[in-house]
């Protein structure tokens, strides 16, 4: 199948970062498609309730090496502020003009999909695997919720 010029329009793209290798891969891909669309890229990450509440101890760990100070939450909204200016230069290295971020807390693949659709996301892309590997397994991947609650096209990277 062949798509004529101007048949399908991507203006945003919403990406999901969590920090793993696949969403930072994730980012790769949402970035050339948005440099080549001249489409905004969204890069969102989402703290799961638990987590803005208590960090785990490997992102404790991460905090102190870093020189980081104060609540779990504080932490968290700095690794968290981080992890997307991280993902933004990865944009902007690629090419797009307008990068958009934002954290939000909630379930992850339902949060995921409502602010694609807040945003007017032509398309989200994620990682196939994040960092919940274990409850991936157990419960089912936040990739094939997000496939399977978006209205828009979902690109899963791996």
């Amino acid at each position: 199948m062949s798509f004529k010029r101007g048949d399908v329009m991507i203006n945003r793209v919403l990406v999901a970062v969590d920090g793993s290798s696949h969403s930072l891969k994730a980012v790769e891909y949402a970035s050339e498609i948005g440099a080549g669309c001249n489409a905004t890229v969204h890069i969102l990450t989402v703290l799961k309730p638990q987590q803005s509440e208590k960090v785990s101890k490997e992102l404790r760990d991460f905090a102190q090496l870093e020189h980081m100070q104060g609540s779990d939450l504080d932490t968290m909204k700095r690794l968290s502020a981080d992890l997307l200016a991280h993902a933004a230069d990865i944009a902007r290295d690629r090419g797009v003009k307008d990068v958009k971020s934002s954290v939000e807390a909630g379930p992850t693949a339902r949060t995921i999909v409502d602010i694609a659709a807040k945003s007017g996301a032509d398309m989200i892309v994620i990682g196939s695997r994040g960092l919940g590997n274990i409850e991936a397994t157990l419960r089912g991947g936040v990739s094939h919720r997000v496939e399977l609650l978006a209205k828009c096209p979902v690109l899963t990277v791996k």
